[in-house]
């Protein structure tokens, strides 16, 4: 009698990046990412919305640039973290940069280790900018919506300050 093969399909994969806000884990999906770049110097705006940190020259380019820890609500730390970074995105066809704590890894994470918000999830951060939870050997990463991050109206501010040079 002949042994059937077992065959294993292989869930999709999907890569992120993932960085740090105070002490916790965020992953967005790294074809969301345009580029990282280190910190630079922010020029601040007068009268510019709270959210909005200042604007960078980015190869000359104008963005605006969002404290992404203040758009949580998280704790403001007395200043900068060494290892903080400005994750580059689109939103809604406007470039922003997200100040992060750091960017320690881009990994790959099967999707069947991706499961849903859980109602309980211990989080400062509001639940609807979540689109689920990464499970990875020893530890969970927050999967963030950057849709979700910065309200309609928000994305019109950045889209008023970023500017092509």
């Amino acid at each position: 009698m002949a042994r059937k093969e077992e065959i294993k399909v292989k869930a999709p994969e999907i890569q992120l990046v993932i960085f740090r806000l105070r002490d916790e884990e965020f992953g967005v999906a790294i074809s969301e990412v345009r580029e990282i770049v280190r910190m630079m110097e922010i020029t601040h705006i007068p009268e510019a919305p709270g959210f909005i940190e200042g604007v960078v020259n980015l190869r000359g380019q104008v963005i605006a640039v969002v404290d992404l820890a203040r758009q949580f609500g998280l704790a403001q730390e007395a200043e900068r973290p060494k290892t903080s970074r400005i994750v580059v995105i689109e939103l809604a066809g406007k470039t922003v940069g997200l100040i992060v704590d750091e960017v320690p890894e881009v990994l790959r994470i099967s999707q069947d280790s991706i499961e849903p918000t859980p109602e309980v999830i211990e989080t400062e951060v509001r639940k609807d900018y979540l689109k689920g939870v990464g499970k990875l050997e020893d530890r969970l990463v927050i999967l963030l919506d950057l849709e979700k991050v910065l309200k309609p109206h928000e994305v019109e501010e950045v889209g008023k300050i970023s500017r092509e040079g």
